[in-house]
């Protein structure tokens, strides 16, 4: 048990394996947070139409996102280790060839159905990640801090990997950015697979029939109830991403809205490392419904807000319980999934984050346009509330049943 003198982060980082293993996945994830800028470019340069380059962006989101689930059965059936070398040799080699289509001019159905084919190979080295921590970590506390300290690690690349991708097509054409990408997927995907904790993520049904298999995790109801509060941060995100420029147009533009929604970030990974840090009462259930509740009230009044600097420091606040809601969702899965689940368990916490924040995404421009900002904001607060008191009132009859 490592003393408690020790650095909190550093006992994580410390454990055997745990370093290069997290240095392998942050580095195949680094690509994916750079890679959406260069293929918007790439596509548009190529066709000569900003709109099949939206398309091919769009296509490779999609894929990427309701294929999640399914790789992460793959890997649960088969093991994480030949199912995430193939994957990534894939996510490589379509990358690559969507340069090359770009390049030599191919039209722009080609470039979209190969954007889509990037996305359906993507390698979820995240959630596998997170499933590795659980191997990794001796006790409770050290997986929550391992957890915490991955996802803070992946909003600090999600906030930077843009800004690095732009700076890199500012010296480079797209195609040679795309194929950078390329390799980098592959040097931290490959490497990841080739560690050994992944080596120990083997298939969870070896040597039991189909019959014997676990069943999808989503016919768990405690596991769907804690997608709730994961959903309602999912969608505040969103909305946000439209209320902020919407707030600010007249008040600094799409410069200051870009500082505020990075302060956002800043306050979810500050947040993300207290959770880690601190001891908190209650079951991973009770605190990202909590958090997601803070993130919810705090975020509510940027329907009203109107200045920088006023936004910025709203959102900051909001932001310090972000991440909070997704550590605490992943320990819950963590637990929920179980042998030959655990894949799956993680992989669905992103996709309701996913679906929550292109949902609200899409509601906020429709009702904000219709009914102006303040009114969007307050029915995306409305329903985000609703959701969270349905979710802990269905909780609370179940543990009293």
């Amino acid at each position: 048990m490592p003393s408690s003198r020790d650095p909190r982060y550093l006992d994580a980082l410390r454990l055997p394996g745990a370093a290069p293993t997290l240095g392998a996945a942050l580095t195949g994830r680094a690509a994916y947070a750079m890679d959406v800028l260069p293929m918007l470019y790439a596509v548009s340069a190529a066709t000569g139409s900003i709109g099949s380059a939206g398309l091919a962006v769009a296509a490779y989101g999609a894929t990427a996102g309701v294929l999640a689930p399914v790789r992460a059965r793959l890997i649960d059936r088969h093991g994480a280790r030949p199912v995430l070398a193939v994957l990534t040799v894939l996510f490589g080699l379509s990358i690559a060839g969507l340069a090359a289509g770009s390049a030599w001019g191919a039209s722009g159905v080609v470039l979209i159905l190969l954007a889509a084919v990037i996305g359906a190979c993507a390698p979820p080295l995240g959630p596998t990640m997170r499933v590795a921590w659980g191997r990794l970590a001796p006790d409770r506390e050290l997986l929550r801090r391992g957890l915490s300290l991955d996802a803070v690690c992946e909003e600090l690349l999600f906030l930077a990997g843009p800004a690095l991708g732009g700076l890199a097509l500012a010296v480079l054409p797209p195609e040679a950015v795309l194929l950078g990408l390329a390799g980098l997927a592959m040097l931290g995907g490959l490497g990841f697979a080739a560690t050994p904790v992944v080596g120990r993520l083997g298939p969870a049904a070896a040597g039991a029939s189909a019959v014997a298999r676990p069943r999808s995790v989503l016919r768990e109801p405690g596991f769907v109830r804690l997608l709730v509060p994961v959903l309602v941060a999912g969608g505040v995100s969103g909305a946000l991403t439209v209320m902020v420029p919407l707030q600010l147009a007249d008040s600094g533009g799409a410069g200051a809205a870009g500082v505020v929604l990075a302060l956002f970030g800043v306050g979810s990974a500050l947040g993300g490392l207290a959770y880690g840090a601190i001891r908190l009462p209650g079951g991973p259930f009770r605190q990202l419904t909590v958090s997601a509740a803070l993130l919810v009230a705090l975020s509510a009044p940027m329907g009203l807000v109107a200045g920088p600097v006023a936004a910025g420091a709203l959102l900051a606040a909001a932001g310090l319980f972000f991440a909070p809601v997704l550590v605490a969702a992943y320990l819950a899965a963590h637990d929920a999934g179980g042998a030959g689940r655990e894949n799956s368990a993680s992989t669905w916490v992103n996709t309701a984050h996913n679906l929550g924040s292109s949902a609200a995404t899409a509601a906020a421009g429709v009702l904000a346009e219709s009914l102006g900002g303040p009114a969007a904001m307050a029915c995306v607060t409305g329903v985000a509330l609703a959701l969270l008191v349905a979710a802990a009132a269905r909780s609370g009859r179940a543990r009293s049943e």
